[in-house]
């Protein structure tokens, strides 16, 4: 399966995360009470350095969405899972999810897609555009130049 990932900044601390496979596509707001654009570059960096397992929260007001990434003979297999509330915050259970979209494909993939977001996002709005939408973080330039770089 192709797995997909777009994150669009939108205004005043809300994103939308849209995650895809061949069948499905699935989208979420993404509140800023989370920093899920460096947990975001974190999954891509820590994928590259060959990690098996990884985790993206991206809150909604309620609920939230978990990219989990699963690596297992070289072969990433994501989940998207949806929770009515905040299972990161403990305020709901971490094993209560429906799973959203779901697959597998290489991890170069998921890398070169997380990689993307953040060169669009670096790009077309800039660092201090971003921290006056997102608010509460920073873009995380750091990450982005070393999956950049790489």
């Amino acid at each position: 399966m192709k797995f997909g990932i777009e994150y669009k900044l939108e205004d005043h601390g809300w994103a939308t995360v849209v995650l895809t496979d061949d069948a499905e596509k699935y989208k979420s707001p993404v509140s800023y009470l989370h920093d899920s654009l460096a947990e975001l570059a974190q999954m891509a960096i820590d994928l590259k350095n060959g990690l098996p397992e990884a985790k993206v929260v991206f809150m909604n007001e309620p609920g939230e969405l978990q990219l989990v990434v699963i690596v297992k003979d070289q072969i990433a297999n994501y989940e998207g899972r949806w929770f009515n509330d905040w299972a990161s915050w403990n305020m709901h259970p971490e094993s209560e999810y429906k799973v959203v979209v779901h697959g597998s494909c290489s991890v170069a993939r998921i890398i070169q897609q997380i990689t993307s977001v953040l060169w669009d996002i670096h790009k077309n709005i800039g660092v201090e555009e971003y921290k006056d939408r997102w608010v509460e973080h920073e873009f995380p330039i750091k990450k982005f130049e070393v999956l950049a770089n790489a």
